[in-house]
Parts: structure tokens; C-alpha cells; sequence
């Protein structure tokens, strides 16, 4: 009976002990996350990883790279950056710091993500994990991955956020809530203001910065002393553009514990401006040049590691185009689109080409053949000609402002270096011109004359003019393009010479009752020739062809004023422009007929070549023939007035460069070839004309001999210039006798000759004859 009782009494006492253990180890249990001894938060997809580069201890202000691979887990398909203090072991979020929102996770369920490392709250070590968007309230939500890295306990946390940069801002005591600069963009560094109060105690005296409803970071918001507080963070990565709700709250929410506000949400804005990419033309092939224009890519702005702030332009997973960022986030440039792309539409994505999270446009895009495979597959009209079809009709200007820019600078930068050049040019042989006379024509200058049968020079000028025309096109054949191109020629060259030639010729007709004849002009011919194997080598459609090597001439018997003669040439420049103009205009509803018939009238084609090489020859003509130098007609209104030739040349060289140096760019917006082509032609002038200076300036004239005892120049043997006798040289006696004769020469010059009045000469007229 006692022994029934002991044991009954042990078993009552054991009972006690049990329940206290129980509840010792259910205690223990739930403070262990908080004193380090649990296990740390499991993954919720055991394949997911996190990679942070660079390795080793990270320090705040390092850029950080971060990626992520096997985030299987994730149904929303975007995850949440944070950075954590590893040391709790546990998701506790006062700790934390947003690093990242919704970042997109790629096909193969990873992400990379770049950013500047911001101080940790507490120092020691820290990590890094990934947590679905749209997670839900729950406060211990299990990572995807988390990593850890080493943050040295000699750096500074940042519990209480650092000392503010400025004074603050003069509405914060209205607003509570202000953030500056206003306009940052992801990852920028911002400060933001505010005079949140808090509790007093340790438990109760901190603020929560909550980014779109989600914890950013943990500062200190007492409620004594009373006044503003400043947090310095870096605003989270994201790709969501728009407007984004940053708040302040007290992490304690109960009035009870002296949080004087309790319950208080601030609320201000920050507006992530929306990025925008278009392309100059929605449909293009490969080696089609395409200018892009966007704007608001902040975060692909800034270089990394040495690589260029640059924006990717991509077709799915394959990198179609880069294209540079400014520092604004902004976007202008050229780019090629390359080749073998899969025709058809298709849809492109620009974003960051460098490892940076920034926002993406996605816009639909036609991928049409290659430039080389559309030029040897695409129908083209076979009854007409490349260059007809190849130059652009005054209403596709409109439909690109770029070329039209281009043009003007170009316009702008090409006068002075053209007078410049000219005037150089002009220079040297102004002061080399016996020289130049000696060297291209020795002997005499042979005196002008009337042409001879100047009406086979025009025939001559005419054949060699469709020659011209017909050799530069590059697609030739015996067909009716053919054809109709070189039957252009006898009516196009003729109206263009007439219309530059005609005004002038009347003009100074007029003023010196003097007749000229046509002619043709050698030097122009060697001109045209070099134009058209130019065009041919470099394939350039519509080809250069230079038609005004006929001019007039009146041997010499027409002696008029430069002012007279520069507005001649004037007169006759703006006709022809004029003339060009017209036709260019007059283009437009031939080319409309010739575009919707499959077979059209021979008259229809001729009279599109006509009017076609009008406008090539007129352009041609003024740019290339009113260059200011000696020998060519620009040189003529550049001594009368330069003002007027720059007004003129201005009119040609902009059209120049607009439609016949690089046509395609006008309807496709680029200007990439045509500063190529417009720095090379105005270049080569250039280069040319000191060349020439340099010629002359390396290679001085010889200096003339010393004088003979007469004043006459020595020859270089003793000789003076002309004679065969030699002369005494410096040191030498000379000989005895004058030159040529027995008679001894004198020792002195002779004297001067007396003045004698004029007697009648030769030049005098004859004294009338009685017998008449």
C-alpha cells in the first residue's frame, strides 16, 4: 500500500517537471531565430542561387552585381531584391534593405540585377535574397536564394540614416514628406525629409520607408527632440516606369507606448519618367541605316566596369543593335540594321545593353530582305532608269527632319571652307603665274581666236554629253531605258547650257554689242570625265554628270567690267537653278503615272529622263562650276560680290547634299553617308587647294642671277638673259670688247638718252595722199 502510494506520488511530482520542460523547449523553440541557433530560412526552390560579384568583403559605394539562376518558384514571374543582416537568421524586417522590385525573371528563370551598395543597418555580416512580388502581408516570408557576404565591421551602419546634406527643405512643415532631388530615377541617390515623431524608447522610436506599400529601409523618427530627419538611400531598381508612393511610418503602431503618431501615414510621390525608343522607319532590311530617338534611360546612362552607357536593340534573345545613351538618358543616333534577320513582322525590344535593370519598349517592326538581295531580287520597272528612280521627289523631304538638318549644317560648314580653299587657291597661282604659264605653255601665249565650226562643236558637246550620261548609270543595256536616257540627253544638256548660258551671253551682248560663239572647254571635259568615273567606282545613283564644258567666246574682242561680268554669270546661275527647280518639281505627277502603269508609253519615260538630268546637270553644274577659283565662272561672282555667290551656292550645295549625295537617306531618315560623302567631296577640294599652295611654298622660284655692269640680269653661266657672251662673273675680268661687236667696251655705262620730241613713226597715220 505504500509502495503503491510512492509510486503513485513520484508519478503526481514527475508531472510538473514534464509540463515545465514542454514549455521550456516551445520557448526556446520560438526565441532561437531571434539569439542565432536556428537553422537559417530555407529556400522555397531548392535550385535557386545567387551570385555576387565582385567577391569578397563589399563596402558601401561598391556596384554590385547580382545573379540569380533557377527561380522556379516564383508564379508571378518577378522577384524582389533585398539586402539583409545575415547574423539574425531570419526573415526580420527592420533589418532590411529594398534593393530591387519587380524585376522580370528571364526564360531561362534567372535575372541579373546592378546596383550601388548601400550601408546595411547594422554592420557585421550580411547577404543578399530574393522574394517573390506580390508575395503577400505574411511577415516571415521563405526566400527564393540568399547569399551571404562579408561587410567590415570598420565601415559605418547606417541605423539612424546619415547627417543630412543641406538644410531642409522650407515646405517640409506642410508636406512632412519631401524627397530631393524630385526627379531621380532608379538607383539614384535621394534624400528624403521628413518629421515623422515616433516613440520615445528604444522599442518604439524607429520610422519604416515603405516603397509602393514595401519595406525600403528602417531610420530613426523619436518623438524628442522634435524636428526633421533625413534618410539617405538609393531608390529601388525597377522597370516599372510612372508614378511610384514612397511613405514614412512609425514601426510601432500603438499609441499606448507614447508614439505620438501612431497610426500616421505620409505619402509623397516619385515619378519614374517613362522610357520611349522609335525608329525612323517601321519596316527596313538588312544594311538599311535606321536613325533611333528615345529618351528616359536613366539607369542605362551611367558606364559600368568600363563598359559604354549604351541601350541594346533586340530581336527575343539576339542583339540586334547598340546605340549610345547620354547622360540624360537620352537617345539619338544611327544604326545598321544587320543581316540575315527572318523577314517579316516581328517585334523588338530596347533596354539596357549592359547589366542594368531599366525600363524596356517593346513596338512592332517589319523585317523586309536584305539591302543587296531586295536590290537583286525586288521587281524594279525595267523600262526605267536607276538614277530616275533613285532620286527623291520634293515630298519625301517631309517625311524626315534629320536629313534636312544635316543638309543645312552641312550647307553652313561647307561655304567658308569652300572660300577658304578658293582663295587660297586663287592666291597661288596669282602669285605663280609665270611660272604656271612656263610650265603648261611654253613659249608665247598664243592668241585667241575664233572657234572653228562652232556648229559641230555643239554637235560634239551634245554626243559627248549622252555619252556621259549613259556611261555613269550603273544598269545599262540595249532596252528601252537605255534608250530613253540617251534620247534625254540632246534635250536636257542643250535647255541646261541655254538657261545658264543664254542670260548671260544676252546680258553682256547687250552691254558690249559684241557677238560670241559657242565652244567647247577642255578643261570642263577632263572635268566631266573624273565625274563620271567617280560616279561609276563608288556606284553613286543618280551618277555626277557635269554638262557645262560648252561655253561662249568672243576671242578676246569683249572687254566688260567685273561687276558687269559677275552679275552675268549671277543672271545666268539663278536661271539655271530656277530651270533645276522646275523640273524637280515637274517630276512629281510623271512619276505618279510611270508608278501605277506596268507598261508604260515610251513618251512617259523620255519625259521623266529629261526632266530627271535637267535637275542632276543643274545641281551638278552650280556646285561643281561656281567654285570661286580662276578658270571656272564662280570665281567671276566671287570678285564682284560674295555675298551674292554665297546666296546662290548656298541654294546648290544644300540641294547637292539633300538628294544626290545620299537619296536613300531621305526616305529612310539616316544621315550617316551623307556627312560621309559631303566631308569627302568638300574635303578633297580642300586637300587639293593646299596642295597646291604647298607646291609652290616647298618650291620657291629660283632667284634671278646678280645684274651685269649694264643693269641686265646675268644668265647662269655669266650670261645675261638672252645673249651668248659671257659676263664678266664676281673675281673674272670680262672681255674687251662690247658683246656681239669689235668696238671696246666702255668702262662705265653709257649715258642716258636726251629727250628729243616725238618724230612721226610707224605708229603715227599716214599723211594723206594728194592723188586721192
Amino acid at each position: 500500500m505504500v509502495a503503491g502510494l510512492s509510486i503513485g506520488g513520484t508519478a503526481l511530482a514527475a508531472r510538473p517537471v514534464v509540463l515545465r520542460a514542454l514549455l521550456a523547449g516551445v520557448v526556446l523553440l520560438l526565441c532561437a531565430p531571434l539569439f542565432g541557433v536556428a537553422t537559417p530560412a530555407r529556400a522555397d526552390t531548392p535550385g535557386a542561387r545567387l551570385t555576387v560579384s565582385p567577391g569578397g568583403p563589399l563596402r558601401p559605394g561598391d556596384v554590385v552585381t547580382i545573379r540569380g539562376t533557377g527561380h522556379t518558384g516564383c508564379p508571378t514571374g518577378r522577384i524582389d531584391l533585398i539586402g539583409y543582416d545575415a547574423r539574425l537568421r531570419t526573415n526580420v524586417e527592420g533589418a532590411d534593405r529594398l534593393i530591387a522590385a519587380d524585376v522580370p525573371l528571364d526564360p531561362d528563370h534567372g535575372f541579373t540585377v546592378r546596383f550601388t551598395l548601400d550601408p546595411p543597418v547594422y554592420v557585421g555580416v550580411q547577404g543578399f535574397r530574393t522574394l517573390c512580388t506580390n508575395r503577400g502581408a505574411e511577415p516571415f516570408t521563405p526566400p527564393l536564394a540568399q547569399t551571404t557576404f562579408d561587410y567590415p565591421t570598420s565601415e559605418q551602419g547606417n541605423p539612424s540614416g546619415f547627417p543630412a546634406p543641406g538644410p531642409p527643405p522650407a515646405d517640409l512643415a506642410s508636406r512632412r514628406l519631401v524627397v530631393e532631388p524630385a526627379d531621380a530615377g532608379p538607383d539614384r541617390p535621394v534624400t528624403v525629409w521628413t518629421d515623422l515623431r515616433c516613440g520615445p524608447a528604444t522599442a518604439s522610436h524607429n520610422g519604416r520607408l515603405l516603397w509602393d506599400g514595401r519595406f525600403v529601409t528602417t531610420f530613426y523618427a523619436p518623438a524628442e527632440p522634435a524636428g526633421p530627419k533625413a534618410v539617405r538611400v538609393h531608390l529601388p531598381q525597377t522597370p516599372a516606369r510612372g508614378t511610384h508612393r514612397l511613405s514614412v511610418v512609425c514601426s510601432s503602431a500603438e499609441a499606448r507606448f507614447g508614439v505620438v503618431d501612431a497610426g500616421v501615414v505620409l505619402d509623397t510621390q516619385v515619378a519614374f519618367a517613362p522610357v520611349t525608343f522609335t525608329l525612323s522607319a517601321p519596316r527596313a532590311g538588312g544594311g538599311d541605316r535606321i536613325r533611333a530617338s528615345g529618351a528616359g534611360f536613366t539607369g542605362c546612362a551611367v558606364p559600368i566596369d568600363g563598359a559604354p552607357a549604351e541601350v541594346a536593340l533586340r530581336r527575343g534573345d539576339r542583339v540586334v543593335a547598340r546605340v549610345p545613351v547620354g547622360a540624360d538618358g537620352r537617345i539619338d543616333a544611327e544604326l545598321t540594321l544587320p543581316a540575315g534577320l527572318p523577314e517579316g513582322p516581328t517585334e523588338l525590344t530596347a533596354g539596357c545593353a549592359a547589366e542594368r535593370l531599366d525600363g524596356t519598349v517593346r513596338f512592332a517592326f517589319t523585317v523586309l530582305p536584305d539591302a543587296r538581295t531586295a536590290d537583286a531580287l525586288a521587281p524594279r520597272p525595267a523600262d526605267r532608269a536607276d538614277s530616275a528612280l533613285d532620286l527623291p521627289s520634293p515630298g519625301d523631304l517631309l517625311d524626315h527632319p534629320g536629313p534636312l538638318v544635316v543638309a543645312g549644317a552641312g550647307t553652313a560648314l561647307a561655304l567658308p571652307l569652300v572660300g577658304f580653299a578658293a582663295e587660297l587657291f586663287n592666291r597661288t597661282i596669282e602669285e605663280n603665274r609665270h611660272r604656271i604659264r612656263r610650265r603648261l605653255r611654253p613659249g608665247a601665249a598664243r592668241p585667241r581666236s575664233m572657234p572653228r565650226a562652232p556648229r559641230l562643236q555643239v554637235l560634239v558637246f551634245v554626243v559627248l554629253s549622252a555619252l556621259c550620261t549613259v556611261a555613269v548609270e550603273p544598269t545599262i543595256g540595249f532596252d528601252r531605258a537605255t534608250y530613253a536616257l540617251a534620247l534625254s540627253m540632246p534635250i536636257a544638256v542643250p535647255l541646261t547650257v541655254l538657261a545658264y548660258s543664254g542670260p548671260a551671253e544676252l546680258y553682256r551682248r547687250r552691254l558690249s554689242r559684241v557677238r560670241a560663239f559657242p565652244q567647247l572647254i577642255p578643261g570642263a571635259l577632263v572635268v566631266a570625265v573624273l565625274l563620271g568615273v567617280v560616279s561609276r567606282t563608288a556606284h553613286l545613283v543618280p551618277g555626277y554628270v557635269y554638262g557645262l564644258f560648252l561655253a561662249f567666246t568672243h576671242a578676246g574682242l569683249r572687254q566688260l567690267p567685273a561687276r558687269e561680268e559677275g552679275r552675268a554669270t549671277a543672271l545666268g546661275a539663278c536661271a539655271l537653278a530656277g530651270l533645276g527647280a522646275a523640273a524637280w518639281v515637274w517630276r512629281i505627277p510623271v512619276e505618279r503615272v510611270l508608278a501605277g502603269d506596268d507598261s508604260p508609253a515610251f513618251g512617259l519615260l523620255l519625259a521623266e529622263n529629261v526632266l530627271t538630268q535637267i535637275y542632276i546637270a543643274a545641281m551638278i553644274g552650280l556646285v561643281f562650276g561656281l567654285l570661286p577659283i580662276t578658270w571656272l565662272d564662280g570665281q567671276l561672282i566671287w570678285r564682284w560680290n560674295r555675298w551674292a555667290w554665297a546666296a546662290v551656292y548656298a541654294v546648290a550645295v544644300f540641294l547637292f547634299l539633300l538628294t544626290l549625295l545620299d537619296p536613300t537617306g531621305v526616305t529612310t531618315g539616316a544621315t550617316r553617308q551623307m556627312w560621309m560623302r559631303a566631308v569627302w567631296v568638300f574635303g578633297a577640294f580642300c586637300l587639293v587647294s593646299v596642295g597646291f599652295w604647298a607646291v609652290f611654298r616647298l618650291r620657291p622660284a629660283p632667284p634671278p642671277g646678280p645684274p651685269g655692269p649694264w643693269g641686265t640680269p646675268s644668265g647662269p653661266w655669266g650670261t645675261p638673259s638672252g645673249s651668248g657672251v659671257p659676263e664678266p662673273v664676281s673675281g673674272v675680268p670680262g672681255p674687251a670688247t662690247a658683246p656681239g661687236s669689235g668696238v671696246p667696251r666702255p668702262a662705265t655705262a653709257p649715258p642716258p638718252m636726251p629727250n628729243v620730241p616725238p618724230t612721226v613713226g610707224r605708229s603715227s597715220p599716214p599723211p594723206p595722199n594728194p592723188g586721192l
